[in-house]
């Protein structure tokens, strides 16, 4: 007789684990039924994330301990209502839970809190107010603050328009791990935006990106390999780029992809697959992936 049990998550999970996580739940919850704010946000971050989970109890917990002035609740609130996350999507609630937890000066609430101000989600839209709290929350270290800043140089919006102050926030950004800001610092390297390339720097920022996952930094990864920008030519490598990116998704990736197995680029040559890369690319309006099916025949 099997010792396991199955959530309805369809986790399997030993007995002795479940009766830790029951005991450890039972626990928090007398603390936070004691009126234990810290205890309440912990107690509602177990049933957000940890199994079984149960969303409308999480929700009730971050509740009562926002209700206490715990900011982390109120930031997590905010992503709740942002994300539908096992309640309706209400931005304007979204917005009020995370204004509260910005003013607490949580740095996640404060990016959040821009982002929905520049956007006009939820609230009217403010550019200016969503830079104050950008800056808010760069002071304190926070890379998606710095990279939020940094696109706001790039693009002129509110800020005078500045590769050289955008090109900063991206470097303090990426220096934080932002995977964003690192992709950015690719693109313009490689001479994508209006300074001049420099495609060894751009390079070492895209591989840093896709090797985090990034892909469209995959993509074009791909094509630093394929055409020997900033790195030696390495045409199999550069397939084998194009191939994650496009595993993800990535159309652009899905039509160079099957121009490598149309012409044997990296790869040996494979009509019937180049015809499938093709098709996926073609499929999200590629209009180059159309035009390559035609020519196949």
């Amino acid at each position: 007789m099997s010792d396991k049990i199955v959530t309805k998550e369809g986790v399997t999970v030993r007995p002795a684990a479940a009766e830790k996580r029951r005991r450890a739940r039972l626990k928090l919850h007398r603390a936070a039924a004691a009126g234990d704010a810290d205890a309440q946000f912990a107690l509602a971050c177990d049933f957000d994330f940890e199994l079984p989970k149960r969303r409308k109890l999480a929700l009730a917990w971050y509740l009562k301990a926002a209700a206490q002035g715990h900011a982390e609740s109120q930031n997590f609130l905010g992503e709740l209502y942002r994300d539908g996350r096992g309640v309706a999507p209400n931005l304007p609630k979204a917005v009020k839970w995370f204004r509260l937890a910005a003013t607490q000066g949580v740095p996640e609430a404060q990016v959040s809190l821009g982002v929905m101000l520049f956007y006009g989600e939820g609230v009217a839209r403010d550019q200016a107010r969503a830079l104050v709290w950008y800056r808010k929350a760069a002071r304190q270290g926070d890379a998606s603050g710095m990279f939020n800043i940094g696109q706001m140089y790039r693009s002129g919006d509110v800020v005078r328009q500045s590769w050289k102050r955008a090109l900063h926030w991206y470097l303090r950004a990426a220096a934080g791990d932002h995977v964003g800001a690192m992709h950015w610092l690719g693109r313009i390297y490689g001479g994508q935006e209006q300074p001049a390339a420099d495609h060894k720097k751009a390079f070492v920022w895209l591989k840093r990106a896709a090797e985090r996952g990034d892909m469209q930094s995959q993509c074009e990864l791909g094509i630093c390999y394929i055409r020997g920008l900033g790195v030696a030519v390495d045409k199999p490598a550069g397939a084998a780029w194009y191939r994650r990116a496009a595993r993800q998704g990535d159309e652009w990736a899905c039509h160079l992809l099957g121009l490598c197995y149309r012409d044997g680029t990296g790869v040996r040559r494979n009509r019937a697959t180049a015809r499938r890369w093709f098709q996926k690319a073609a499929a999200k309006n590629v209009r180059e992936a159309a035009a390559a099916l035609e020519k196949l025949g």
